[in-house]
Order: C-alpha cells, then structure tokens, then sequence
C-alpha cells in the first residue's frame, strides 16, 4: 500500500458520523496515545467533513505506528481508514516555530492591549500632576516656567474640595466600593466535580474537549500531584492525574456527573467522579 510523505500528523477517515465531537476527539485520543504522546486531535464535523479527522503525535515514527496496526480497526462499528497527512498540522508547525502558534499570537495580542493600557495610565498620570502642581502654586512642567497660584481657576478648586464636602463624599466612595467587594466575596463558588484515575497524557484540553458536551460546563483544570482522591473513589492508577470540572449550576454538574462517572478515557483508567 502507497502512502504519501511520512508525517506526524494522520488523515482519519470512515469515522462514524453521528458522534459528538468532544467524545469522538476523546475516544481517538485514547486509541492513538498507546503508539506515542499525542499533542491534537482535530476532529471535523462541519459539512462536507463529517467522519474525518486529523491526529498530530509528537513523533513522526509513533504516527508511523500507529498507521500500520490501526489501519482496518473496527472503530465504532466502522472500519478505519488513515494515512499520512499531506500537509503539516498547526500544531506541528508551532513545535518547530513557537512565534506561529495560535498560543504565540494571543499572547502578543495581550501583549499590545498591555502597552496601550499602560500609554494611557502614563498620561492620565502626567494630567494629574499638572493638575496637583497648579493647586500647590508650584512651576507646571513644560508651560514656561509660569506659576499658577491659589486663585483664579485654582482657588476655586481648592475651595470646591474644602467647602464642597469632597472629602467626604471620597469616604463615601470608598465605603461603597468596599461594599461592593465584599458582595463579590460573598458570591458562592460554582459547583465543582473532581475526577480522578486519569492518564499521565490527559490535559485540559482532553478533558474540556469530554466535558463540554454538557450542558453548563465551564472549565477544567488539573490538580496538584499531591492531591488525595476522595474515600468514594476507588484507588488510582500508579501515576495517575486528578482534575476539577466547573459548571454553572448544581443540577447541570450533577447530570454530567451521572454521564461521567467511571468512563474510560483508556482500557483500565475508569475515571472516578465525585461533586465537591
């Protein structure tokens, strides 16, 4: 069988085409992580690209791999079809050229939202300054040398501060926003599932990718190697990770809870789910 150009990244065809695609990107990611670690997994459900999808390993020889012993498997009932991609992934391109990730980009994004935030706290600090100096009498910067006393458009500055009880209204101020602080500290936190018994390769991504196919999801993040799974749980896998789950009310992580408890992200990993 001739194939095209070796690469990292694997054409998958012949999916079923009826499957969600956070559990189709899930279930392949459990088929092909054995062969290699997997760093994407895109799967293409729009029209026209149903039963498709792309798998980019690390490693050129672990796709290579899993080409030869995953060709012909009964995949959801159907028979897989995969070849070499022909043109390298986005995510293979970013190993070799950090600046070209969608990561890299967002984070220049941020990056110049930043300076022009700071631009613009810099002349608001220069305008108050200004300000200050024509209150005090003081020389103001840059207006030849010309002194502002307390009189005139100053002195009533002063006096609206003094008279118009601006003091005042500034602990005023202060008393509301503390107000408002401790409103926000006393909103509750949402709910939260913790799962345990996950491989050393899942992720985030993996598990939002699992996750998002609930209704009220909205995000997941890993917890520390030294975190201990719940009594419930049964006992993990030697090297196993543990991840929190946040969703938007009770009832919706309660539903998610019931679909996810003791799936298995790979053969011998049922995962162990518990609301916190």
């Amino acid at each position: 069988m001739a194939f095209p150009t070796p690469s990292p990244t694997l054409y998958v065809s012949g999916l079923e085409g009826k499957t969600k695609k956070p559990e189709l990107r899930a279930q392949l990611y459990a088929l092909f992580t054995p062969f290699g670690r997997v760093i994407d997994v895109v799967a293409k459900k729009h029209d026209g690209g149903r039963g498709q999808a792309f798998v980019v390993f690390a490693e050129q020889s672990a796709a290579t791999s899993a080409l030869r012993s995953l060709t012909g498997e009964t995949f959801y009932n159907k028979d897989l079809r995969i070849t070499y991609a022909k043109k390298p992934s986005s995510a293979t391109i970013a190993r070799t050229d950090p600046t070209a990730s969608r990561d890299a980009a967002a984070i220049e994004a941020a990056r110049m939202v930043v300076s022009r935030a700071q631009g613009e706290y810099e002349q608001l600090e220069k305008e108050r300054e200004l300000e200050d100096a024509a209150i005090r009498g003081d020389t103001v910067p840059g207006a030849g040398g010309e002194k502002r006393g307390l009189e005139g458009e100053g002195e009533g500055r002063v006096s609206k501060r003094v008279k118009g009880n601006e003091v005042e209204e500034e602990e005023e101020e202060e008393m509301e926003m503390d107000e408002d602080d401790d409103e926000e500290n006393d909103k509750p936190s949402k709910p939260t599932l913790i799962c345990t018994n996950l491989p050393a390769e899942c992720n985030a991504d993996i598990m939002g990718a699992l996750l998002s196919q609930y209704t009220g999801f909205v995000t997941s993040s890993a917890l520390p190697s030294s975190f201990k799974p719940p009594s419930s749980h049964s006992k993990p896998n030697p090297g196993a990770k543990s991840f929190t789950a946040t969703f938007e009310t009770q009832a919706q992580a309660q539903a998610a809870l019931k679909e996810v408890n003791g799936y298995l992200m790979q053969p011998g990993w049922e995962m162990g789910v518990s609301l916190q």
